[in-house]
């Protein structure tokens, strides 16, 4: 019941998302963590872009045509990762990827970005390996938060 009202309070929330041209790549990704507690990954190819340029500066460094004049583009926490990541594919012509806050993992598609940004994609993962929540996998860890497991697995 309670993953129900989540996912509909994720087409009311009052602060969306707002793509410009001409910010810079790293401003556009703090603002989508800021929102969405997500990491965004853009690319320019298959490399990560540099994020000090901005989009319009990235269709000068990439030969796939980068849509520098498109209109701004708004988004919901209610919106599927898969379909955002296609929409920035069609709106703009980047290639961008969803991951963890930590930005450990990039988020199944399947997930909205209001349903990754509570977790509910590591809850699933940690079920099917019968854990019943992240506390408890934390304790089996011996760790205190998923900010220190990430830590020490990048560590190791």
């Amino acid at each position: 019941m309670f993953k129900f009202f989540s996912n509909l309070t994720d087409k009311f929330k009052a602060k969306d998302f707002h793509i410009a041209a001409n910010k810079k790549l790293k401003s556009i990704q703090a603002e989508f963590k800021e929102n969405f507690g997500l990491t965004l990954r853009i690319y320019k190819g298959k490399q990560l872009a540099d994020p000090e340029l901005t989009i319009a500066a990235l269709n000068h460094k990439t030969t796939k045509d980068i849509t520098a004049t498109s209109d701004d583009l708004s988004i919901k926490a209610s919106t599927n990762i898969g379909d955002f990541e296609k929409l920035i594919e069609q709106h703009y012509g980047l290639t961008v990827q969803v991951a963890n806050e930590y930005d450990t993992y990039c988020v199944n598609n399947k997930y909205t970005l209001g349903q990754a940004a509570r977790k509910e994609d590591l809850i699933d993962w940690l079920k099917e390996r019968n854990i019943d929540s992240i506390e408890d996998f934390l304790e089996k860890e011996k760790c205190s938060s998923l900010e220190e497991y990430y830590t020490k697995q990048k560590k190791g």
